[in-house]
C-alpha cells in the first residue's frame, strides 16, 4: 500500500506540467476515527490514528467544484478502552485506501490569486461536500474469548472492496497566492458491519463507519481569470466582473465612460459631471437625486418645479398654481383661520373647522350663514332661531304635533277630541249610506261626511282611517272588494272637501269584522257600515 501511496504522488507531481487555471492539487493530512461495535457508541477522538492522501480540484462554476480524493490510514479499536463487552475482550485494526469523487459547494468564491488586503469573502469561505466511493479493508481481529457469535465473525467472509458515501464540511483560507489550506470534516458512510471484523459477535443491525478530519494543502496552478475577461485576476481591478483592458479589466455597463465602480447609474448612461447618471429634465440634477426626474426644477427643491413661488414644491403643494402656506401644504388661506379657501364657505371670514370656515356670532352652533337669527342663540331644528310655542300651550312647537292647536302634553300638544265629535264619528257608522249593491253614497250620507270634514279641520294633528265593512251575504271576494271601494267613496268625498289625502287612508275588510249577528236583518244591518277612526298623526 505504501508504494502505491509513493505512485499517487509521482502522479500528481507530474500533473503540475499540464494543470490549468481551474485545477487545483494539493495534499491533506490528519486522523481517521473508525465507529462500530469496538467503541462506545458516542464519538471520541481518543483512538485516531493518523490519515493521510492526494486530492485533484476542478471549479466548475465561482461556487461548485468537482473534487477526487484518495485518502489512506488506519482504523483501531478495543474492546479494552471501553466497559460495555467485558467477556468479548476484542481488538483490531485495519489499514484502508480510499478513493472518492465528491461535489463540493463554496459558500463565497475563494480566489486562489486574490492579492492581500482583498476582501474576506475573496479569502475565507465555509463549504460543505458529499460523494462517493469505493476503500479496500484488511482488517486483523483478536478476540479475547470463544463464542458462537465470535466463531461466526471468523467464518464469515466479506469483501475487501466496499463503498463509502462521505459527507462533510469544512472552512478554506487562501493563505498566499495560489496556496489554499482548508480545515474539515468528513464522516464515511458504509454499507458494511466488517470493518472491525466483527458483527455477530456485536450489534449486526448497524453498520460500522469512520470519521477523517484533519487539514487540506491546495496549490492553484496557472494566473487564474475568474470572469474570462482575458486580463490575470493578479492585473485585473475587477477580477471577478468582465470589462475591457482600458478599463484595467472594470466593466463600463452602460457604455458611457466611467466604470461601473466609479457610476453612480451604472445601468444608465450619464454625464461625467453627474456621476455617470442621466438627467432628463435638464435642470443640471441628475436623476439618481432628482425628486422630479421628468419636469426641470430647483436644486435646492431637489429638482422639483414650485410653480407659484411658494417655497413648496409642486408634488407636494395641493394648489400649485396659488401660493399659499405650509402648513396647508401650499394651499392659501385669505382669512387666516386655518381652513384653506377651496374648503372655506366663508373665505374672508374666520371661521371653525366644525362650520366650514364661517362664524357663528350668537354661539349656537349654527354659522351665521345658514342662521336665521344669527345675533340670538337659537335651535338646528328651528333654523337658528329660539324655539317658540305658538299656541301657548306650554310645549315649544319642535315637539308639539299640533303647534297651532293647545293641548295638554300627554296628547303631544294636540287638543283632545270632544265628545260630540266622537259622537258624530260614531254616528257615521250608521249614517253613511249607499245604493244597493253598489259603492254610490246616497245624498242623505252627505250631511254627516260635511260634519267630519270640519272635524278634520278642528284637529290637524291627526289622522283619519276609513274602513269599509259588509254582512257575509254573497261572495266573500266581492264583499271584501265592495267595503273597499265603499271606504274609498267616503275617502275621495273628503278630498273633494279640501282635507289632504296625506292624512287619510282608507280599507276595506268585508265581512271579516263582523260586530253583530249576520243571522238576523237588524244584525246584517249593523255589520254594513264605514268606520272613521280619528287617531293622532305622531306619537
Amino acid at each position: 500500500m505504501k508504494k502505491l501511496f509513493i505512485l499517487l504522488i509521482a502522479s500528481g507531481i507530474s500533473f503540475l506540467n499540464i494543470a490549468q487555471n481551474k485545477w487545483q492539487f494539493g495534499f491533506s493530512a490528519g486522523k481517521a476515527n473508525y465507529l462500530g461495535d469496538l467503541v462506545e457508541p458516542s464519538f471520541t477522538f481518543d483512538h485516531g490514528k493518523f490519515a493521510g492522501g492526494l486530492l485533484l480540484r476542478y471549479q466548475l462554476t465561482n461556487h461548485i467544484n468537482l473534487r477526487s480524493n484518495l485518502l489512506t490510514g488506519n482504523l483501531v479499536g478495543s474492546d479494552a478502552n471501553y466497559s460495555s463487552n467485558p467477556t468479548r475482550m476484542a481488538s483490531f485494526e485495519t489499514s484502508f485506501l480510499e478513493a472518492t469523487l465528491l461535489g463540493e459547494y463554496d459558500l463565497f468564491h475563494i480566489n486562489g490569486n486574490a492579492a492581500r488586503g482583498s476582501g474576506l469573502v475573496e479569502l475565507v469561505s465555509p463549504y460543505a461536500f458529499a460523494g462517493i466511493g469505493f476503500g479496500i479493508i484488511n482488517p486483523s481481529v483478536e478476540f479475547g474469548s470463544n463464542s458462537a457469535e465470535i466463531a461466526a465473525d471468523r467464518s464469515n467472509q466479506f469483501s475487501d472492496i466496499q463503498p463509502f458515501l462521505p459527507i462533510g464540511f469544512g472552512v478554506k483560507y487562501n493563505v498566499i497566492k495560489n496556496v489554499i489550506i482548508s480545515l474539515e470534516m468528513g464522516l464515511h458512510l458504509s454499507f458494511t458491519d466488517y470493518l472491525d471484523g466483527v458483527s455477530i459477535a456485536g450489534n449486526p443491525d448497524n453498520k460500522d463507519h469512520f470519521v477523517a478530519w484533519g487539514a487540506n494543502v491546495v496549490y492553484q496552478f496557472g494566473n487564474r481569470d475568474a470572469d474570462n475577461d482575458g486580463i490575470a485576476d493578479g492585473k485585473d481591478s475587477c477580477p471577478y466582473i468582465a470589462g475591457p483592458a482600458k478599463f484595467n479589466g472594470c466593466p463600463d455597463t452602460d457604455g458611457d465612460g466611467l466604470t461601473d465602480a466609479e457610476d453612480d447609474c451604472p445601468k444608465e448612461a450619464g454625464r461625467a459631471l453627474l456621476k455617470g447618471c442621466p438627467d432628463s429634465d435638464g435642470d443640471g440634477v441628475s436623476d439618481l437625486v432628482d425628486d422630479c426626474p421628468d419636469h426641470a426644477g430647483i436644486r435646492r427643491l431637489g429638482g422639483c418645479p414650485d410653480t407659484d413661488n411658494d417655497g413648496i414644491v409642486d408634488p407636494e403643494d395641493n394648489c400649485p398654481t396659488e401660493a399659499g402656506i405650509p402648513s396647508l401644504n401650499g394651499c392659501p388661506d385669505a382669512d387666516r383661520d386655518g381652513i384653506m379657501d377651496s374648503k372655506d364657505e366663508c373665505p374672508l371670514e374666520p371661521g371653525t373647522l366644525l362650520l366650514k370656515g364661517c362664524p357663528d356670532t350668537d354661539g349656537d352652533g349654527i354659522s351665521d350663514k345658514h342662521d336665521k337669527c344669527p345675533l340670538e342663540p337659537g335651535k338646528p331644528n328651528n333654523q337658528g332661531c329660539p324655539l317658540k310655542d305658538t299656541d301657548l300651550d306650554g310645549i315649544f312647537d319642535d315637539k308639539d304635533n299640533c303647534p297651532d292647536q293647545a293641548g295638554p302634553i300627554e296628547n303631544n300638544g294636540c287638543p283632545v277630541i270632544k265628545q260630540e265629535d266622537k259622537e258624530v264619528l260614531d254616528l257615521a257608522m250608521s249614517m253613511i249610506e249607499f245604493e244597493t249593491g253598489s259603492d254610490e253614497l246616497l245624498p242623505s250620507s252627505f250631511e254627516v261626511l260635511d260634519k267630519i270634514v270640519n272635524i278634520m279641520k278642528n284637529y290637524k294633528g291627526y289622522r283619519l282611517t276609513i274602513n269599509g265593512h259588509t254582512d257575509n251575504v254573497g261572495d266573500p271576494i266581492k264583499n271584501k272588494l265592495l267595503s273597499e271601494k265603499r271606504a274609498e267613496s267616503c275617502y275621495q268625498y273628503l278630498i273633494s272637501k279640501g282635507i289632504s289625502p296625506a292624512l287619510m287612508a282608507y280599507n276595506g275588510f268585508g265581512p271579516a269584522q263582523p260586530i253583530a249577528d249576520n243571522s238576523t236583518e237588524q244584525g246584517k244591518r249593523q255589520n254594513r257600515r264605514v268606520e272613521f277612526l280619528l287617531t293622532l298623526e305622531k306619537q
